[in-house]
């Protein structure tokens, strides 16, 4: 009759762990002291995650047999996974005393090593254990693992294949090589090795993950989800997983449901970086870029060489406009990780608007070096060379943009920056078919955040501003405002050529262009805070917007601590220039609260043909604009537009000098001396040559004013009237404003 504990032990090597344990207690029931009965159960337990419970068995076994090498090894991981380091490391040294030439404790030892952090005395452990035994295939993985920490990643993939050609069912090796694959853009081979490793062994819940990540990048999110579900059913404390179902979610514009898993995997997991990166990426997507900061900054108290966390950075200080910041955060990220794509793309569109154009292509090639896949890239790449792009990028382009599993944002980048491209090429019809599709893919990702536009809604605004700023509004408040002449507002609808006269009047020595400033919705969404003992009678508009009811009770300490607050704002960003150059489009909607605050400040209308700004907005991939990827919102804001600049001619209190885009590249020189006179300096002669000036420049037109003057965007409506002429006959090409 076969040994009933050998009868176990062949359950066990077979993985069939609880008939192994249920003879390993029967031998116990006979022989309470069995010191292998009592090893071998603590082992089992182990393996099902009942840690302490195999902590007091596997020690009763050495209490019993002190001598055995094994036993001290298996409560290294147990100890391990307890979290018990030294213990750990204590027990693999007293099992290679007991027998020096023990590659599994030698392999245990660099695991809790590794654990505590000393990668580089764990990789000599590994090392160590593959001279003993050359085709251990676990003490490969890890060894893998920690070179991948070391961030050797091609020597990582090396042993990670050694691990599977050892033991072609090693799952563990299987589902991290596949990983990593992913993490390469690698993604068919990495397919084929999560897929490998979910085969070899379905109750693995981070081989789930680990295939969920890969379909993810696939785009295949449905599957993806699919085995985020299973692999939160099999372990439900990994925080990872709940880390890896909360990206998939913000790949869907999901952002709130994000931020709930990215907390959810926070409870989990207090000690990985790449969840506080994560976290922080999805706040910054929503604006929140303070508490974005906090979270980054969490992961670099972490680990103080995160690139993520210092890509993450740069990206929130470039939005910031803290530009010098965000390079220095780039250029460390790109330090501790060399081929790291995204830290390569988001440098590349700060040079540009810096003005390092080679720099900026140099940036966006080495993003594509490391990641061919990178879309962003691609259509940073060719909206910056435009006519200038070669056939080869364009064509990659179109091959990305065929591949059926893309995801959604990225196939939206690529049809934009292939209709640059395009429209540069005279290939009006082609490019208007890319930017339909380009649009149509932004407008559901707005919808899928929530964040969908509302014309009804923008059209009571306009109409509660019009109601609220009458002629006895302004007669009320008449004096009440600071004196100050240094603020300018340049005002218009997008792409009416606002950049172009900041970057005209930022050329004279006194004006400071300090860009797109979001002060005015600021000062105005302040209203309710600074009149707080000044409750409105009124209730709530219909717009939604609670300032408006206080705008129309404005009173002479609210207009002061109003002001005050927005030039202390522009003393931060520049305290010596005369002038200071606002060129936030948006604040026509506030020039009627703009001039009450500063009656003295410079305010320039920039305008343009009405077809021609809807041309351009129609071609621009605005991260923040939300009616531009729709005709029907982009007829309905200009018609909106036009109606309160009609009513701003009928009733400002302020002079208000209207530019026109098509006058100022047919006649420059005469344009810039009025604008110069305008704002009450000399005439400089830099003013004329713009484009030399050395500032950022944060637009979509980046490139253009860095140029002479050109005409080619004039009348450009024409190429798209195939395509938008439904557009254009609901828009009004002739001034709807008389001339100041």
């Amino acid at each position: 009759m076969q040994d009933p504990l050998q009868v176990a032990i062949q359950h066990h090597q077979l993985g069939r762990l609880q008939e192994a344990g249920r003879i390993y207690q029967s031998v116990l029931a006979r022989n309470p002291n069995h010191p292998d009965a009592l090893h071998l159960l603590g082992v089992v337990a182990h393996q099902l995650g009942q840690h302490q419970q195999a902590a007091q068995l596997i020690s009763r076994a050495i209490a019993l047999r002190s001598s055995v090498p094994a036993y001290y090894a298996n409560l290294a991981e147990v100890w391990r996974a307890l979290g018990q380091l030294d213990k750990a490391v204590e027990c693999c040294r007293i099992a290679l005393r007991l027998q020096p030439n023990y590659p599994e404790a030698i392999n245990n030892l660099g695991l809790a090593l590794l654990q505590v952090g000393k990668i580089a005395e764990a990789i000599d452990q590994f090392q160590a254990a593959l001279q003993l035994r050359p085709n251990f295939a676990m003490a490969h993985n890890n060894l893998a693992n920690a070179l991948r920490t070391q961030g050797d990643l091609e020597a990582a993939i090396h042993h990670f294949r050694q691990a599977v050609e050892c033991d072609p069912k090693l799952a563990e090796a299987h589902s991290n090589l596949g990983q990593l694959l992913c993490e390469r853009q690698q993604l068919p081979e990495a397919l084929q090795h999560c897929q490998k490793a979910v085969e070899l062994r379905p109750s693995f819940a981070e081989a789930h993950s680990n295939l969920g990540n890969v379909l993810r990048e696939m785009g295949k999110l449905d599957e993806a989800r699919q085995h985020y579900v299973e692999a939160l059913r099999l372990n439900p404390v990994i925080g990872m997983i709940y880390n890896n179902m909360a990206q998939l979610l913000q790949e869907e514009g999901k952002l709130p449901e994000a931020l709930a898993w990215y907390q959810e995997a926070l409870a989990r997991d207090r000690n990985t970086p790449r969840i506080y990166c994560n976290l922080a990426s999805a706040l910054s997507e929503l604006d929140r870029y303070d508490e974005a900061i906090a979270q980054y900054k969490i992961a670099l108290r972490l680990d103080p060489k995160c690139p993520e966390a210092y890509n993450g950075l740069g990206f929130v200080c470039h939005e910031q406009g803290r530009d010098a910041e965000a390079k220095k955060h780039y250029q460390t990220a790109l330090q501790f990780k060399p081929d790291f794509a995204p830290a390569h793309c988001n440098l590349g569109t700060l040079l540009e608007e810096l003005n390092d154009l080679e720099g900026a292509e140099k940036a966006f090639r080495a993003a594509l070096l490391h990641d061919p896949t990178h879309a962003g890239a691609k259509a940073q790449l060719a909206t910056l060379l435009r006519g200038k792009l070669p056939d080869e990028d364009l064509e990659a382009m179109r091959r990305q943009l065929a591949e059926p599993d893309l995801l959604p944002g990225k196939r939206a980048v690529l049809h934009f920056g292939l209709a640059q491209a395009l429209d540069a090429r005279k290939q009006y019809a082609e490019a208007a078919e890319h930017l339909r599709e380009a649009n149509a893919l932004a407008l559901e990702a707005w919808r899928k955040r929530g964040e969908i536009y509302d014309p009804d809604k923008h059209h009571q605004f306009i109409s509660e501003m019009m109601a609220v700023c009458t002629a006895e509004f302004f007669e009320r408040l008449r004096g009440l405002g600071l004196d100050s002449e240094r603020p300018i507002f340049i005002v218009g609808l997008p792409r009416s050529g606002t950049t172009l006269i900041e970057q005209i009047l930022a050329s004279h020595s006194q004006v400071f262009g300090a860009g797109e400033l979001r002060f005015a919705r600021e000062d105005f969404e302040s209203l309710p805070a600074v009149m707080r003992s000044h409750p409105p009678e009124t209730p709530e508009p219909a717009s939604g917007e609670p300032a408006m009811a206080y705008l129309s009770r404005l009173d002479r300490e609210a207009i002061h601590t109003i002001a005050q607050r927005h030039l202390d704002k522009l003393h931060a960003l520049n305290s010596t220039a005369l002038r200071v150059a606002d060129k936030m489009p948006d604040n026509y909607m506030y020039l009627g609260m703009l001039a009450v605050l500063f009656p003295k400040a410079k305010f320039i209308h920039c305008r343009r043909d009405l077809r021609d700004i809807a041309v351009s907005c129609w071609m621009t991939n605005f991260r923040q604009i939300r009616w531009a990827n729709s005709l029907d919102h982009i007829a309905s804001r200009f018609l909106e537009y036009q109606r309160l600049m009609a009513h701003w001619q009928a009733t400002l209190p302020v002079p208000l000098l209207h530019v026109d885009y098509e006058e100022t590249v047919a006649d420059l020189e005469g344009v810039a001396r009025r604008l110069v006179a305008w704002c009450g300096l000399e005439w400089e002669p830099a003013c004329l040559e713009f484009y030399q000036t050395e500032r950022p420049v944060r637009t979509a037109s980046v490139t253009q004013v860095r140029q002479p003057i050109y005409t080619r965007s004039g009348a450009r409506w024409k190429n798209y009237e195939p395509a938008l002429g439904s557009l254009f006959e609901k828009l009004v090409p002739s001034r709807s404003e008389p001339e100041a």
